[in-house]
């Protein structure tokens, strides 16, 4: 055994044992100074730890955990900043990329309006088609025939709507100016003798600032007529452009979609498919939910124009159906359409019972027909809906109105599939 800077223990007996605890006792006494000094170390190195990250005695970092040394620079709290008004900051960056997003696609759909809205009202075409399609080749009709057929049907239906209409305004064309006339009477004499009071210089007066507006502005109207011819022709380009696209989604859909979903990686293929899934779900059930709703409006409002005997019957009805294809909006301008005619047709009282008819039509659609056919196919706000209607009418009028809604949904749907990766399934969601 030797000590700690001593050599060799030697003797026997008493002084051995002596020389043994002694030096053990000399080994316990310096291993103990040198814990003292370390300590001391530490506490006058502590200074130094704040300056250069190394610990009092220069053994490299401090052992002490620092909870934000492994995150990234930009993600640790500054200090002195309130932690609400970090919070607001990091929120409101987020919130300015995605409104710079927004703001892109909305210019890149403006621009490109021409080709986006014929091709989402394609795939309308395609989603309500689709069924008469399937159904075709289920009974052994080959692919492309089946497409034919499908995209025929639907311009049967279109035309066969065009030529009753036709026929409906030429036959009452002839008695419709007289029934004018005396609907105009009727509403003057309204005014004059009912409860408004007007004059019939006021009312003359009226009229004659119109027709003088209107002479006024005949150079501004002759413009608006070539700009209509333009507008004829991308009107045209956009119906082409929409039965082109929805004749190959019918035909080829599937296709399509496996190629687009290929071009994503393969790990996230599964997640595509799924999301391409809810879309087409959410596409299906918003078309056939409208075309039902939009044909029980028009069956009502129909009825009663027939009871009342209103002229020009089929131009309205056609009318309310397709003001069923632009919630809330659609259906109350068809609605005025009607109570308009019917007021200068047949006078006040009738107006007054289409009136009626329309509001309970609409209210038969907003409480029973809107909960229970388009609730799982369209979970929108109807704030949601109104906001999507103006935002898609300012880019691209009507027809951007028409797709709006479905787009909007779409979005809705999809994002709550892609949110639900690991969460339990919400049943209201279903």
């Amino acid at each position: 055994m030797t000590g700690p800077e001593y050599g060799p223990i030697t003797g026997s007996g008493p002084d051995r044992q002596r020389a043994q605890v002694q030096a053990t006792d000399t080994a316990r006494e310096e291993a103990a100074y040198e814990a003292s000094e370390r300590s001391v170390g530490l506490a006058d190195g502590g200074a130094d730890r704040a300056d250069d990250g190394t610990d009092g005695i220069g053994a490299g970092p401090s052992a002490g955990p620092d909870p934000a040394a492994g995150e990234p620079a930009a993600d640790r709290p500054a200090p002195g900043v309130p932690p609400l008004l970090r919070s607001a900051a990091s929120w409101s960056w987020r919130l300015l990329v995605l409104g710079g997003l927004l703001y892109v696609l909305a210019q890149i759909v403006a621009r490109l309006r021409v080709v986006v809205i014929p091709v989402g009202i394609g795939l309308l075409i395609a989603a309500l088609m689709h069924p008469v399609a399937a159904a075709a080749r289920r009974h052994g009709v080959p692919r492309l025939a089946a497409a034919w057929l499908a995209l025929l049907t639907f311009l049967l239906v279109v035309a066969g709507a065009g030529v009753l209409i036709g026929f409906d305004a030429t036959s009452e064309f002839p008695h419709l100016s007289n029934q004018v006339n005396q609907g105009v009477d009727r509403v003057q004499d309204y005014l004059t003798n009912g409860p408004f009071h007007f004059s019939h210089k006021e009312i003359d007066n009226t009229v004659h600032d119109f027709r003088a507006q209107l002479t006024r502005n005949r150079s501004r109207i002759l413009s608006g007529v070539v700009t209509g011819a333009s507008v004829a022709v991308e009107v045209v380009t956009g119906v082409l452009l929409a039965l082109f696209t929805a004749f190959f989604l019918l035909y080829d859909g599937e296709g399509i979609w496996r190629w687009i979903v290929s071009r994503f990686p393969r790990r996230a293929e599964v997640r595509v498919n799924g999301a391409g899934s809810e879309a087409w779900a959410t596409i299906t059930g918003y078309i056939h939910g409208t075309v039902f709703v939009a044909l029980t409006d028009a069956t009502g409002i129909t009825i009663g124009l027939l009871a009342v005997r209103v002229p020009l019957i089929a131009p309205l009805a056609v009318l309310t159906f397709l003001g069923g294809f632009i919630p809330i909006i659609g259906a109350t301008v068809a609605g005025a359409a009607a109570v308009l005619v019917t007021l200068v047709a047949k006078g006040p009282v009738p107006a007054l019972i289409i009136l009626g008819v329309v509001l309970a039509v609409q209210q038969l659609e907003a409480h029973v027909l809107q909960p229970v056919v388009m609730r799982r196919a369209v979970r929108l706000h109807p704030l949601a809906i109104v906001l999507s209607l103006a935002a898609g009418a300012t880019l691209a009028g009507i027809p951007g109105a028409v797709v709006a809604v479905p787009f909007v949904a779409v979005v809705n749907r999809v994002s709550g599939y892609l949110a639900r990766d690991g969460k339990p399934a919400d049943p209201e969601s279903r």
